[in-house]
């Protein structure tokens, strides 16, 4: 309501006040849920901006001023030794207050009251100075969040573009705010994360292998003579001191040429040839990629073609765009289990540090990182790094465990992992217990594979291109087919038993190139509790 909430809030969010009551005592004052209860009279005109809670340092020194005579200089000795806990310190103190108390008018059992309150919660005290320095500036990026959240987003992505596991969540964050997170692109991409028309454009700075050399050069070459036409013209123009094959793989890698409208696994096929022509394949401190063909366009593409290569499908894609940049940024291996995700993790992994300690959880992601080590006993167990949208997590397999799953590691589908979290303040990690991959939960609770259909588009074409998937993928899912028949009515129909089949991404996608629409899962068997999802 007022800005002094601010300055209280972040004075009571510590561990000391946390853990007593007055956290409860300054809210239930503030909204009149309790009557404010002042111990003596002579403490309200100190204490009434914060309901009767002693809650800073220098309401400890007006309290030792005003009572008990204390000069500043004295009244800042004593909040030093409420602090540090001098209780030598302290006695001298009482003695101290309880005689300017005195002279004050104050009895001596009243004064010694007053001061053992003082030494209670002004231990728990902050500086109030501190909090509304503190409180001006989650103030002002509040506002800048609410009122410029694109800005604050790109901002904030390039103060964090260093660390990983931050990038990760503001990530996350910006799809959860509904802010879209586009991939570099070299005509469009500064060095840093940019807010551009639809959304943040992904920094160059932020590829891996690309030095900000390579970044800056870049940049100036485009800034002078315009925008890239495509692969050809860019090696042609830049430094090639500074923008190497590596830096190359990493930009297709990650979709910075995708404004050529060329498929990445095309470019990616044609670097060699690119490299050859360039003459650069053994000089890597050659000025210009292109200099072998004297700056005749027309000779480069006449001689350049691009390999007849299939585009990497969406997994492939993904890997490459995780290894380029460090983290997914136009998908997330989950995206293909959403509905599984939802319905059978219990949490997301940024949500685990919000959980009790050894709280049974259910966590969906995708491995990063795997160790194998050896028990004293010299048994195996593993320790990995668990990543789902929301951020990474630590999951110990011990022996048993790890013997059960091990299998499982290798690969590199995405899991769901049950087992016990535990948290300790800010961080959290999963004991494992079970798991299993998240296709195999899908095959086993997928019940009906539901296909929607409009009536003008059935024809006997239609169908027997969609019989003949159902005979190529048999499987055990029921095929249910729900057909807009016009005028707001809908037909559900039953497929014959004969018909089951597997729903598998194959299948899947073969069906919805077909029908044009996105067919959807039915399932069953055991869930995760609605109250224990925590998913974005």
């Amino acid at each position: 309501e007022v800005f002094e909430d601010l300055v209280a809030l972040v004075a009571l969010y510590r561990p000391g006040p946390l853990g007593s009551n007055m956290v409860d005592e300054f809210i239930k004052g503030k909204h009149g849920i309790a009557k404010i209860k002042y111990v003596f009279p002579e403490l309200e005109p100190i204490l009434k901006e914060t309901y009767g809670v002693i809650l800073y340092q220098e309401q400890v020194m007006k309290i030792a001023q005003v009572l008990a005579n204390y000069t500043l200089a004295e009244a800042d000795e004593l909040r030093k030794a409420i602090g540090k806990k001098k209780h030598d310190v302290m006695a001298n103190h009482k003695a101290r207050f309880l005689e300017g108390a005195t002279k004050n008018g104050l009895d001596q059992s009243k004064a010694g009251r007053i001061f053992d309150l003082i030494e209670k919660f002004g231990g728990y005290g902050f500086n109030k100075s501190h909090s509304v320095a503190y409180a001006m500036i989650a103030y002002q990026t509040a506002y800048l969040k609410a009122h410029f959240p694109v800005q604050f987003m790109a901002a904030l992505l390039t103060q964090d573009m260093g660390n990983q596991d931050k990038t990760i969540k503001n990530i996350a964050e910006c799809r959860e705010m509904g802010i879209e997170i586009l991939p570099p692109d070299l005509n469009e991409s500064q060095a840093d994360f940019s807010v551009v028309k639809g959304g943040i454009r992904f920094g160059l700075a932020a590829v891996k292998n690309v030095g900000l050399k390579a970044v800056e050069s870049v940049i100036e070459e485009r800034n002078q003579d315009g925008p890239f036409k495509d692969l050809l013209d860019f090696c042609k123009r830049v430094d090639g001191s500074k923008v190497n094959r590596r830096v190359l793989e990493g930009l297709i890698q990650c979709g910075a040429f995708d404004f050529t409208r060329l498929q990445r696994a095309r470019l990616y096929g044609a670097l060699d040839e690119v490299i050859r022509l360039c003459g650069a394949c053994h000089d890597p401190n050659q000025m210009n990629m292109f200099a072998s063909l004297g700056g005749d366009d027309a000779a480069a593409n006449g001689l350049l073609q691009l390999p007849d290569l299939e585009e990497w499908d969406e997994k492939e894609k993904l890997r490459k765009e995780k290894e380029a940049l460090g983290f997914y940024i136009t998908g997330h291996p989950l995206d293909r289990f959403k509905t599984v995700v939802r319905d059978f993790a219990t949490c997301a992994i940024e949500g685990l540090t919000n959980l009790r300690d050894k709280t049974p959880v259910k966590v969906a992601g995708v491995i990063e990182n795997l160790r194998i080590k050896r028990t004293k006993r010299g048994d195996k167990m593993a320790i990995l790094s668990l990543e789902d949208p929301t951020g990474s997590t630590e999951v110990i397999l011990f022996p048993d465990v790890f013997s059960n799953y091990s299998v499982l590691l290798k690969g590199d589908e995405p899991l769901l992992i049950g087992g016990t979290a535990e948290v300790d303040g800010n961080s959290a990690k999963i004991i494992a217990q079970e798991m299993e991959t998240l296709e195999t939960v899908r095959q086993r609770t997928i019940k009906a594979v539901e296909l929607r259909l409009h009536l003008q588009s059935v024809s006997r074409e239609v169908l027997e291109q969609i019989r003949d998937i159902f005979f190529r993928f048999p499987g055990e899912c029921s095929v249910l087919f729900r057909v807009d028949a016009g005028q707001g009515k809908e037909l559900l129909i039953e497929a014959n038993d004969h018909y089951r089949i597997s729903p598998c991404d194959e299948a899947k996608g073969e069906i919805e190139a077909i029908i044009g629409a996105k067919i959807a899962f039915r399932y069953g068997g055991k869930r995760a509790h609605p109250s224990q999802s925590q998913h974005p």
